[in-house]
């Protein structure tokens, strides 16, 4: 009974050493047994495809660096009506409204509900140093702010227009409109990891109230 029993322990010990062998040239020569498959490839694989989805949604071929959280928000209000005073998906939303709105529900940050004060929400952002989620300002020829939106990138932002009540839509800084019209861009305070820079000045900050 000691004999079988000293065998059947050295033919396990064999086994096991066969196999941890086995296991450690398959790790050093780059080899995987099915149980040890990194997710890695898989997690990275969905991660490009999302990002591909949301660039033919909007538009913009992505870096792979912009929040996927942020993208998916937007693209779900595509095609909201304009309606003044409103910020309900997919019912109505005026232009700070879609803004303020898309911020709340992606970050839980509170911005003002008016395209002038949301101003004071951002620190100021140079054109050349635009990043998904800013938020571009547009004036008239007196300064006051009258409309917002995001930038996405290239060249591109999405914003709930009020012409012919299109609504939620992204469009091109390109556009002599909104070339002629662009007053500033700002990165909301607490998502802005630079050194400190200013705000919307005050004096620029009217009592213009328009969405």
């Amino acid at each position: 009974m000691r004999k079988l029993t000293r065998i059947l322990f050295t033919t396990t010990l064999a086994a096991a050493f066969i196999m941890a062998t086995r296991l450690s040239h398959a790790v050093t020569y780059g080899y995987r047994p099915s149980s040890m498959t990194d997710t890695t490839t898989t997690d990275t694989t969905q991660t490009i495809d999302e990002y591909d989805t949301f660039s033919k949604k909007l538009g913009v071929k992505f870096k792979g660096t912009e929040d996927l959280k942020l993208l998916e928000e937007v693209s779900s209000w595509l095609g909201t009506p304009y309606k003044y005073a409103y910020s309900t998906k997919g019912k109505g939303t005026d232009c700070s409204g879609f803004v303020s709105q898309v911020f709340m529900n992606t970050y839980d940050i509170k911005l003002a509900r008016s395209s002038s004060l949301i101003g004071s929400n951002v620190n100021k952002v140079d054109r050349k140093d635009l990043e998904c989620g800013d938020i571009l300002f547009f004036a008239n020829s007196k300064g006051h702010i009258y409309h917002v939106g995001i930038y996405l990138g290239d060249n591109i932002f999405i914003h709930s227009a009020t012409t012919k009540n299109v609504g939620v839509k992204t469009e091109t800084l390109a556009l002599d409109y909104y070339r002629h019209h662009y007053y500033m861009a700002g990165r909301v305070k607490p998502l802005d990891t630079r050194a400190p820079i200013s705000s919307l000045p005050n004096d620029t900050i009217r009592s213009n109230v328009t969405r």
